[in-house]
């Protein structure tokens, strides 16, 4: 009897989840009716593997007699268990791609899902992917972000039929060294020059909401980009709400992905974008907002220090002028000199609410060009005028320095 598949490409051939549940549950029920086996069957003899008993009923025998060759008999157990995870493509590779069809009588999955099995949805959607062919490709990239425990952390993730479903893995090794494997499917969706992954992810057969991710991808098509720069928000392993920024960086095989998310260290440019770029909200519900965080209890500190400042600082002999705001509610620091920016700046309180900190950078002719000031900030709210504070910072020439600051109200 002349092999079956002779004939066929090489191709791998991409299944829906609901046509390969649909071909699983026949090829079991098939084989069940034709050695008369209950409904009880163990995994490892229904599909033959592990401490299976050759001489008793197996898929993997059954499968033989058919393809004329070796089948390996865990092989379509873990299609089962990519498909129970919530996987939304199931790629069968070109041995077995016309296997498990003519198991079951047809010569082809054509025929399979011409039959009354399916409807015409489900036909559509499978016929829509198999149209695709051979043009479909997976891509692949390692994402990185700053996760728990205040470490960095990668990601492997699996782009899908041509940027229309995604997989994302998650792995997460504790004190002991065991692994903990996370796993989500999502789709995406491409909206003016944004990605967005939509994802889910599976606790046996319950669906549950997964994380949210935007992506930057310009005019061009995302394949084209080596890098792409985003945000994400959901949950993390201890279930706080979670949201942060994202990089995503392109690979050209899985192989490469899994031995680069395998590698404990990190690229420094990576990491200086993402270190400490997070938001965790805590999973508990406050009864008073002085209990949303640490600093609740000192926000009137932070309310009294709004207002126009002259600041005058001194270094050495020298002493240099700037005129700076602090806004109302937002808490930005403005320049009021006219050709300087103020940047990278905060306005934070430290020790209980005793220190009150600011912080900036400078883009303009000024000799300081990156300064933290510390004041009392009692001192400061009650006096208004003529407080003296300490700074550090870094001069126009690259210098470290540090000096007193003389803060005045400006009429």
């Amino acid at each position: 009897m002349e092999n079956i598949l002779k004939g066929d490409d090489n191709e791998t051939l991409l299944l829906t989840k609901q046509v390969f549940n649909v071909l699983l549950y026949n090829v079991i029920a098939h084989f069940k009716k034709s050695h008369n086996i209950g409904e009880k069957y163990k995994d490892s003899q229904l599909y033959g593997f592990g401490n299976y008993d050759p001489e008793k009923p197996s898929l993997k025998n059954d499968l033989e007699l058919v393809l004329r060759g070796y089948v390996n008999g865990k092989y379509l157990y873990n299609k089962h268990r990519e498909a129970s995870s919530g996987k939304p493509l199931i790629k069968i590779s070109r041995e077995y791609k016309s296997l498990f069809f003519n198991y079951l009588g047809y010569k082809n999955i054509t025929e399979f899902i011409g039959s009354d099995l399916f409807t015409i949805k489900q036909r559509n959607k499978q016929l829509e992917l198999l149209n695709q062919g051979g043009s479909l490709s997976d891509y692949y990239y390692v994402c990185y972000y700053f996760g728990e425990d205040n470490k960095m952390n990668k990601g492997q993730i699996i782009i899908y039929n041509e940027w229309k479903t995604i997989e994302m893995v998650y792995v997460y090794v504790d004190e002991n060294g065991d692994k903990g494997v996370y796993t989500f499917y999502g789709t995406i969706s491409q909206s003016e020059d944004f990605a967005h992954f939509d994802t889910k992810y599976y606790v046996g057969n319950k669906k549950s909401e997964g994380a949210k991710f935007i992506f930057f991808i310009g005019k061009s098509s995302p394949n084209e980009r080596h890098y792409l720069i985003g945000t994400y928000s959901g949950f993390d392993k201890y279930d706080r709400a979670i949201a942060g920024k994202m990089i995503l960086k392109k690979y050209s095989s899985k192989a490469e992905v899994e031995e680069e998310v395998n590698n404990k260290s990190f690229d420094p440019i990576i990491c200086q974008e993402l270190n400490k770029v997070r938001l965790v909200v805590e999973s508990n519900i406050r009864k008073n907002p002085l209990m949303f965080s640490k600093k609740s209890p000192f926000a009137q500190v932070l309310m009294g220090s709004s207002g126009n400042y002259f600041f005058e600082f001194t270094i050495g002999e020298n002493t240099y002028g700037l005129n700076l705001k602090i806004e109302k509610y937002h808490y930005n620091i403005v320049s009021l000199n006219d050709s300087i920016i103020i940047e990278d700046d905060r306005v934070s309180v430290l020790n209980k609410g005793q220190i009150l900190h600011l912080d900036f950078s400078v883009s303009g002719m000024f000799h300081l060009q990156k300064t933290s000031i510390y004041i009392n900030a009692l001192d400061f709210i009650e006096k208004g005028s003529g407080v003296i504070g300490n700074f550090n910072g870094v001069d126009i020439n690259n210098k470290i320095v540090s000096g007193k600051v003389l803060i005045s109200n400006l009429v």
